[in-house]
């Protein structure tokens, strides 16, 4: 009986660190480069690599800004992943980018504390991907 159970507590040991592997967090996204557009918002150009979230818009408002900072992702489901990213300025963005269906979903607080505090809650569609998953 002894056994049985110490047979079981490593294999419930065992299976719960190949499930904690499944939710792995960090730069799992280098190497994708995505343009997509935001329905209210404009397009924006991003290439993910070393680490770091680069993007430039493409249209809209900010049409030319570019910014750079560094990244976590976290795959939700198959090609379904969760970005976040803070920049220098303190704005904090999340990302949820669900690359099957081209659709992606973003929750953001920009420039906080300041007089143009913003709180962005859009979502778009995904036009062109070169996904590289880790």
């Amino acid at each position: 009986m002894t056994r049985f159970l110490l047979l079981l507590c490593m294999l419930s040991l065992l299976s719960f660190t190949s499930t904690a592997q499944n939710k792995k967090v960090g730069h799992l996204l280098d190497g994708t480069t995505i343009d997509y557009v935001y329905e209210t918002v404009g397009g924006v150009h991003v290439e993910l690599f070393n680490g770091q979230f680069h993007w430039h818009w493409t249209s809209g408002p900010d049409k030319g800004d570019t910014g750079t900072a560094p990244y976590q992702a976290r795959k939700l489901s198959y090609k379904t992943y969760l970005v976040s990213f803070k920049t220098s300025n303190s704005s904090f963005v999340t990302i949820i980018f669900n690359f099957e269906k081209k659709l992606f979903y973003t929750s953001a607080l920009l420039d906080p504390k300041t007089k143009t505090e913003l709180v962005l809650f859009e979502t778009g569609a995904i036009k062109t991907i070169k996904l590289k998953e880790s």
